[in-house]
């Protein structure tokens, strides 16, 4: 017999789901946007620079947060997904962690992938979304339970 969850959708689990929602269109798209020049540089939506690396990583991101909605592991979802996106939007205005590959291509961010300032300003505000939701939340319904049993 197949058992049906009972979770809530708490605010953990809805942002979990929406991040995998959403970064899992945006490593769809990005496979099918038309590269902008010999660098192999797509512009999702024309703002979001994108190659196969960051499409593959969107696509990762994306199925991750989708299975932590559904099996109970939102809340770390949310802290992992605040930490490293977050230091990556971060990271990313640093111009000494850009390495040129070839030609006149301004560089890949620590040689992996190429960023726009919209991707550093996209990943920093939406981790800091989540590392708030991941962390504080957790944290102050954990002090309510222990008020109400006081």
């Amino acid at each position: 017999m197949i058992q049906e969850t009972k979770k809530g959708w708490t605010p953990n689990r809805t942002l979990a789901l929406v991040l995998g929602i959403v970064f899992l269109i945006l490593g769809l798209v990005g496979f099918i946007t038309p590269t902008e020049n010999s660098t192999g540089v797509r512009a999702i939506l024309g703002i979001f620079d994108s190659d196969t690396f960051q499409n593959v990583f969107l696509l990762i991101t994306g199925l991750l947060g989708l299975v932590a909605a559904f099996t109970g592991w939102s809340v770390l979802f949310n802290r992992v997904f605040g930490v490293v996106y977050t230091l990556v939007g971060l990271l990313g205005l640093i111009p000494a962690l850009y390495f040129p590959v070839y030609g006149n291509d301004n560089g890949r961010f620590l040689g992996l992938t190429h960023l726009s300032v919209a991707d550093h300003i996209l990943d920093i505000v939406l981790g800091l979304l989540a590392l708030a939701l991941g962390f504080y939340l957790i944290q102050r319904s954990n002090s309510r339970r222990k008020a109400a049993a006081i």
